[in-house]
């Protein structure tokens, strides 16, 4: 885990900074990820490989790629020194393709899952940060994985 340093980081920036990042999942604006992140980032999104900045802009591209109609609904902000969580809703439409499901094809279904970001900040800047969700839930809403025996539909 990377180490944090500096002073404390305001609620405001933390939740303006969260919002910033969100704009760039549903509008596209990429450049929030340079606003946001240090440039040293740690972006670490279980099941994906660890990324730096330029591969969540990569990321966040193939994902729009792949889902249109993207909405996300922030509940929460909580900070504690060098700290921020942000514990949301997303919802889309899986609507194209996207190199991030290689020959899957589109379904057309809306999905949608929880999640939280744990950030960890240097200064004014989110140096290390947990994308945290729940990705089985999303792809079987999704259409592209069967549901679990004995799942609710």
């Amino acid at each position: 885990m990377t180490q944090t340093t500096g002073p404390t980081i305001s609620r405001e920036r933390a939740r303006e900074a969260m919002t910033r990042f969100l704009a760039a999942w549903e509008q596209g604006d990429v450049s929030a990820v340079d606003e946001v992140f240090a440039d040293t980032l740690v972006y670490h999104g279980p099941p994906f490989p660890d990324m730096g900045r330029t591969e969540v802009r990569d990321f966040v591209t193939a994902f729009r790629a792949g889902f249109s109609e993207i909405h996300v609904q922030l509940h929460e902000h909580v900070v504690d020194g060098t700290t921020s969580v942000h514990r949301w809703t997303a919802e889309a439409v899986f609507s194209g393709t996207t190199p991030l499901l290689p020959g899957v094809e589109p379904t057309g279904n809306r999905t949608t899952a929880e999640g939280a970001h744990v950030l960890h900040w240097s200064g004014d800047a989110v140096s290390e940060a947990w994308h945290l969700g729940d990705w089985l839930g999303w792809l079987t809403r999704a259409g592209v994985l069967p549901p679990m025996p004995g799942a609710a539909a």
